[in-house]
């Protein structure tokens, strides 16, 4: 059995150095044992303490549910009355100060050696600071909760609108791109209908004139002859504008570029008996092959030459530069020309449009044209001091080809 009288002042100095309240009862619930921290938590001055059993009247109130906690049910009443074992019940209490505290409350029963009941051992501590600590954390989750809530919902909204911005962007880019293709369509026919036009017009004059019968032989056969002559360039005409279209069959081969346009500079000097001081040719030697269609190429480099010569005085100098950097394979012409001017930079690569007498206009259309068909891209680059237009092979894409 316990004994009251046993050591009681070093078990009192051991409880007291406790940083929890220790409470010691016998089976009956009267204290055997109380350390300082119980009179701390209840809020109570020791020597004004009045309640010496398990049995008072303490006011406290189960946290989980709010729940009064009845005379009997306090968990070291059934720790002597049923042997009952209870760890970290968390209880709201009413302190005999006044104040409303949290305790964590464990009891634990005592036991002779008979296995009869003799007594039980209540432990408390205080954690009124880590639930109202647990209170606020609460609260700003929920006011967290509610801010990522409303920010979601703003973010989504945002984003929702965003992407009708984009749809109506969308639209408007693909009618943009209808009507600039109307336009562009609508321009070529006018170039293409003026150009046969011409040529059908001469026609019909002379065969006209054949009808009448007073018409020497040697002015008819003059007269067929003409006739003939604009058939063909209608026809060529017809041809030309054929030529540009994209699924024309091209044969992708390695080519020197070097060589192709050495060989491009060689016919436009035989064709226009241009001086060869009239080009500058700088070439670099360590370049790769280029998978092109060697003709298309030659014809895409002899139109470029000619209309940079064309804007030429006769004491100029076309520069023609290959260059290797970076996996790319680039073919720069350079002219000494005035300049293109900003109001028709956007409408030179378009079929039929032209600034010179005596042209269709079908030029760099076709150099457009042939480099999509070769892997290539074509830029250009014009100021008051000249004209300089590159044309660029990608040598890992190309090579792939062939």
């Amino acid at each position: 059995m316990l004994k009251k009288d046993f050591d009681n002042c070093d078990i009192q100095r051991i409880l007291n150095a406790l940083p929890f309240g220790v409470l010691i009862v016998d089976a009956k619930g009267e204290f055997l044992h109380i350390n300082s921290k119980v009179y701390e938590i209840w809020g109570v001055d020791p020597a004004k303490w009045d309640k010496q059993t398990v049995y008072a009247e303490y006011k406290g109130y189960y946290k989980d549910t709010g729940q009064r906690i009845l005379k009997g049910d306090w968990a070291v009443i059934r720790a002597i009355e049923k042997g009952e074992t209870s760890f970290g019940e968390v209880i709201d209490i009413q302190t005999f100060d006044g104040r409303k505290a949290t305790i964590l409350n464990s009891a634990i029963p005592l036991f002779t050696d008979e296995g009869r009941i003799d007594g039980a051992v209540l432990t408390i501590s205080d954690i009124t600071e880590v639930k109202q600590l647990e209170i606020e954390l609460n609260i700003h989750k929920r006011y967290l909760s509610e801010l990522v809530e409303k920010k979601t919902r703003e973010l989504k909204e945002k984003n929702e609108k965003l992407k009708q911005e984009i749809l109506e962007n969308e639209r408007l880019q693909k009618e943009k791109r209808q009507m600039d293709q109307l336009h562009l369509v609508g321009e070529m026919a006018v170039g293409f209908a003026h150009e046969i036009r011409n040529r059908m017009t001469t026609v019909k004059m002379f065969l006209q004139l054949l009808s009448q019968t007073n018409i020497h032989a040697q002015e008819k056969e003059q007269m067929i002859s003409t006739v003939l002559l604009d058939v063909e360039q209608a026809n060529a005409i017809i041809s030309e504008f054929v030529m540009l279209a994209h699924n024309k069959k091209v044969e992708l081969r390695p080519n020197n570029l070097n060589k192709i346009v050495r060989e491009s500079i060689l016919k436009i000097q035989t064709e226009l008996g241009i001086n060869v001081s009239r080009f500058k040719f700088v070439k670099e030697d360590a370049i790769p092959h280029i998978c092109v269609d060697e003709n298309e190429i030659t014809q895409l480099i002899m139109n470029i030459i000619r209309n940079g010569l064309e804007a030429m005085e006769d004491d100029q100098v076309l520069t023609i530069e290959t260059q290797f950097k970076e996996n790319e394979i680039f073919l720069l012409i350079k002219d000494e020309g005035p300049g293109i001017p900003p109001s028709i930079l956007d409408k030179i690569a378009t079929p039929f449009f032209t600034t010179k007498d005596h042209h269709i206009g079908l030029g760099l259309s076709k150099c457009y044209s042939i480099a999509e068909r070769n892997q290539a891209t074509i830029t250009l680059d014009t100021g008051a001091n000249g004209t300089t237009i590159t044309v660029t092979f990608s040598n890992t894409s190309t090579n792939r080809h062939c």
